[in-house]
């Protein structure tokens, strides 16, 4: 737990410019990201040594004080960065591996109640964008970008980049020609 937790907060310093101890101070009172992080770490703690009640009540602390929700049984790797973690979901049989970066309103679970333990593996350095959505039993391989509200059911090999479509046009209204002045545009033409 604290090689993880030396990691994730040094990967923090990346975006810090404070020197330490002040950015993790900093960090610890007011990023909710690194907060469900540090939370995180310890439900997990508990849980993986069979500690009962102690990992649930963390994971309840954390989304408590962060609006940011994962499972104690989520098994997370090092270098884990939040960004904006309100929304966030990671459900308790996903695999996260090293490095990766999390924006808001991701969630990280099972296609339906019935096939919890269908949850997708995560590669190391991957990016996952605002409102994306990694559900199944799927894996997504190291160096992935997956971008903004993708929804991702299928496998996703290594260094790869994943987007969603921008602005799909439902329906077309067809344009209409200005009526005439002297005429009403509100009276139907057969009165």
């Amino acid at each position: 737990m604290l090689t993880h937790l030396r990691q994730d907060t040094a990967r923090l310093r990346m975006l810090k410019t404070k020197k330490a101890p002040w950015y993790v101070i900093e960090s610890l009172l007011f990023e909710n990201g690194y907060q469900a992080v540090v939370l995180h770490r310890i439900a997990h703690w508990f849980k993986s040594r069979g500690i009962p009640l102690f990992g649930p009540l963390f994971a309840r602390i954390s989304l408590f004080l962060t609006g940011v929700d994962i499972a104690p049984g989520a098994q997370v790797g090092p270098g884990l960065l939040i960004s904006h973690g309100v929304g966030l979901v990671i459900g308790g049989h996903a695999r996260i591996g090293a490095g990766a970066l999390l924006l808001h309103q991701v969630t990280i679970g099972s296609p339906s109640h019935g096939r919890v333990e269908e949850m997708p593996t995560i590669g190391d350095n991957v990016f996952i964008g605002a409102g994306a959505k990694i559900i199944g039993g799927i894996q997504v391989g190291n160096d992935v970008v997956i971008g903004v509200n993708c929804v991702v059911t299928e496998d996703i090999p290594s260094d790869s980049r994943v987007r969603s479509t921008s602005g799909l046009i439902i329906r077309q209204v067809a344009a209409q020609q200005s009526p005439p002045p002297d005429e009403d545009p509100l009276r139907s033409p057969e009165s």
